[in-house]
């Protein structure tokens, strides 16, 4: 698992481990808004020599006030979007090692909103990612979420 929060992070293993005692559950820190920490966990999860057979891209922020994350982008845009970009990007090379030592094809499932279907009124704006000017917050989240139904 790849957790923002530590703390947080192990409660939900232990009421898993509760549900399913035989589980062997792996937690790693990890914020998806931080490339930095992304790159990270990749190293971390790498050296443990553990298969990967499928990636669940599941977490995200949703309308917080605008704020730059760490390397100066639109925290959603950099959570909701690069974030679990870089993340499947970076891992896709396990997933298909797995997939090939396995017989067993791999997966990367993206969890997303349906709020990709409220974007601004010009569309995607590329130009103003970071633009903090005329925006509501959840505007930010909404567009966070257009790339993964276009691109993905």
């Amino acid at each position: 698992m790849g957790v923002r929060n530590l703390s947080t992070g192990s409660q939900v293993r232990e009421k898993i481990v509760e549900q399913v005692p035989k589980a062997k559950i792996e937690m790693l820190e990890l914020d998806l808004s931080s490339m930095s920490s992304v790159r990270r966990f990749v190293e971390k999860f790498n050296a443990l020599d553990l298969p990967l057979n499928i990636l669940i891209n599941n977490a995200g922020i949703a309308f917080v006030p605008f704020k730059l994350s760490e390397d100066g982008i639109e925290l959603h845009f950099a959570t909701n979007h690069l974030g679990h970009f870089l993340l499947t990007d970076l891992l896709l090379g396990k997933i298909n090692v797995t997939a090939k030592e396995s017989g067993i094809e791999g997966r990367v499932v993206i969890v997303a909103s349906d709020s990709y279907k409220h974007p601004y009124r010009e569309g995607i704006r590329f130009d103003k990612i970071n633009d903090e000017s005329g925006s509501c917050f959840h505007l930010y989240y909404n567009h966070s979420f257009i790339f993964h139904v276009h691109h993905f």
